[in-house]
């Protein structure tokens, strides 16, 4: 009876003093998927290889060696570029200083350069040496949106020479009218009064000479709102824009506080 007590108490040890929970953790290279995809990819087998590495992926939380074989195979013998980046992301996202994670990030670009010649016509062969695809696509992006800054500007500053264009003539038989009032006798002096009222009457409107150096942004405050208040029109607002490119970066970046050039 006290032997068999005595062995009950060893063989609990033993198991218990296997790991710290009681269960022994096999490493991801001893697993016997991982060592299939060994023998398989050394026979040339290469889709049953992958499907082994996989398999590790699948059943292990950090398995940085199987994404880095399925890397490889989805690169060199699948010609799946897409697939290959993301395995060998995630096998620097589980080794990121290793010996390897250089050679990693070389296949990653690699992969960037298989996916641009596989793109339609192959636009960019010859020049992938020197050109990453992503940030053409950014560049060209930019390009784009400041097209679209300059278009908008454009048409607003097209729209305040109508508008001035539309005063001019509109003021122009006031002034006739004062002309011909100087050519009668004893009237001299009132052509320049009425056009003395008048100039009075268009100095009230705001303009650009009466409006202050910097203003102060308030709560609410837009572009258009500052526009109409120091110039009687909204459309002035890319005027304002253009004016605070160093310190708004788009059209609706203003800050209460704020202070403002006003051109």
């Amino acid at each position: 009876m006290l032997c068999y007590y005595l062995s009950l108490v060893f063989a609990v040890a033993h198991f218990v003093g296997c790991t710290p929970s009681g269960v022994e953790i096999v490493s991801e290279t001893d697993e016997k998927q991982y060592q299939l995809g060994q023998d398989y990819k050394s026979q040339g087998r290469m889709e049953e290889a992958l499907s082994a590495f996989l398999r590790v992926v699948d059943a292990r939380r950090d398995a940085p060696e199987s994404h880095l074989e399925a890397g490889y195979i989805y690169l060199r013998t699948m010609k799946d570029p897409v697939r290959a980046i993301y395995h060998f992301d995630r096998y620097l996202q589980f080794k990121p200083q290793s010996q390897q994670a250089s050679q990693v990030r070389q296949l990653i670009e690699t992969a960037q350069k298989e996916f641009a010649r596989q793109l339609p016509a192959q636009p960019y062969e010859g020049e992938l040496d020197r050109i990453d695809l992503m940030d053409l696509v950014k560049t060209l992006k930019q390009e784009n949106d400041s097209l679209k800054r300059d278009l908008m500007a454009a048409t607003a500053r097209v729209e305040q020479l109508e508008n001035l264009l539309g005063q001019a003539r509109r003021s122009t038989p006031v002034q006739a009218s004062g002309t011909a009032g100087a050519s009668s006798p004893g009237r001299t002096l009132a052509p320049t009064r009425t056009v003395t009222s008048t100039v009075n009457a268009g100095a009230t409107a705001p303009s650009p000479s009466n409006a202050p150096r910097t203003y102060t942004v308030q709560s609410g405050d837009t572009l258009s709102a500052i526009s109409k208040r120091f110039y009687g029109t909204p459309s002035r607002w890319i005027d304002i824009y253009q004016a605070n490119r160093d310190r708004l970066s788009s059209e609706s970046a203003l800050r209460v506080g704020q202070e403002v050039r006003i051109p």
